[in-house]
């Protein structure tokens, strides 16, 4: 991570934890917490983020579609914007917070006046039982639209929060993957620089497919990680002619290009426990399938549509592999 990126996190978070205790604890307008949290989202990248908040300042318009708020649409959702019948309220947050007031202060200031008793307020008593009731009819009608308007905003108020939370939330799991990423790098550039320094090349050539960021490297990118674990192999369990047994008493090949079996039997021959044996063999099972489709599909020419979200997953898969090997290696010195 670099310096600029590490920075801009470390804003994010205080950013985050001053806007929930702001939400919390003091009395602001509602307008100062949303442009706090869009500040937030322009930390975080987070276009769905920025757009839902937008509509709750400036209001919704008719026609508003909710695909529009991406990942925020669940935040809405839950506080009531968007109903179950996919209709939702068009009033912007800081509008609907004036609106209850206004209504705080009618509901106040009309309480209905009680006849005095005199002899002419006897005579017109019929129109002021009728202007009683007219009266509390007007009250409940006010009241109901106030509690109706302070139920919606206390709501959004509480997305708004859940969202911040959230956030928080997500930053703290990354500072933790972060962490027991960083042992796991610690362990594999170990490694790699005392057993497998070849490897190293494996690893500039994945990161610049990867940067160049078309269909066709990333396949090349998926190509280099199968190069990398052959290399990876190599120091552990060099290739030989003689097949290898494995602990069911199966005849396997452990020649130059038969890493998936290599890589199988220097697990089992280096651990003990049957259940993480097993976990670890699933894995590569699952690594080498992905990359040996790619390798062979490219072998015979076939354009082969590899995202980078799918090539970025199978590279962390593989080095966390790789993580799994350094450790046993490590285990028998």
């Amino acid at each position: 991570m670099n310096n600029s990126t590490t920075s801009r996190l470390s804003e994010t978070r205080t950013v985050a934890s001053d806007l929930l205790q702001k939400i919390e604890t003091s009395d602001l307008p509602i307008e100062r917490h949303l442009l706090q949290a869009k500040r937030l989202a322009r930390l975080l990248r987070d276009t769905d983020a920025q757009t839902w908040l937008d509509l709750e300042i400036s209001g919704y318009k008719e026609g508003f579609n909710e695909q529009n708020l991406g990942n925020c649409r669940q935040y809405a959702k839950a506080a009531g914007r968007i109903t179950k019948e996919g209709k939702y309220y068009l009033t912007s947050l800081p509008r609907l917070e004036a609106a209850c007031a206004a209504d705080r202060q009618r509901v106040e200031n009309a309480s209905p006046k009680p006849s005095t008793g005199t002899a002419e307020n006897y005579l017109v008593a019929g129109a002021t039982t009728q202007m009683l009731h007219d009266q509390i009819a007007v009250l409940n009608s006010v009241k109901e639209a106030y509690l109706k308007n302070v139920e919606l905003f206390s709501s959004l108020k509480a997305a708004i929060h859940s969202y911040v939370t959230d956030t928080l939330i997500a930053i703290e799991f990354g500072d933790v993957a972060e962490s027991i990423f960083d042992a796991l790098r610690h362990d594999v550039d170990t490694f790699i620089r005392s057993h497998s320094p070849k490897s190293a090349e494996k690893l500039v050539a994945i990161a610049e497919r990867m940067a160049e960021g078309s269909i066709e490297a990333h396949a090349k990118a998926l190509t280099s990680c199968r190069r990398l674990l052959m290399t990876v192999v190599d120091s552990v369990f060099p290739p030989s002619y003689t097949d290898w047994v494995d602990g069911t008493g199966k005849n396997r090949k452990v020649g130059p290009e038969n890493y998936k079996n290599r890589l199988a039997a220097f697990i089992e021959s280096q651990l003990k426990s049957e259940t993480t044996r097993t976990i670890l063999e699933n894995e590569l099972e699952h690594l080498c399938s992905r990359l040996d489709a790619v390798y062979e599909k490219t072998c015979k020419g076939v354009h082969t549509n590899v995202s980078a979200e799918e090539a970025r997953l199978a590279i962390i898969e593989a080095y966390i592999f790789i993580g799994e090997i350094a450790r046993l290696r490590r285990l028998i010195n």
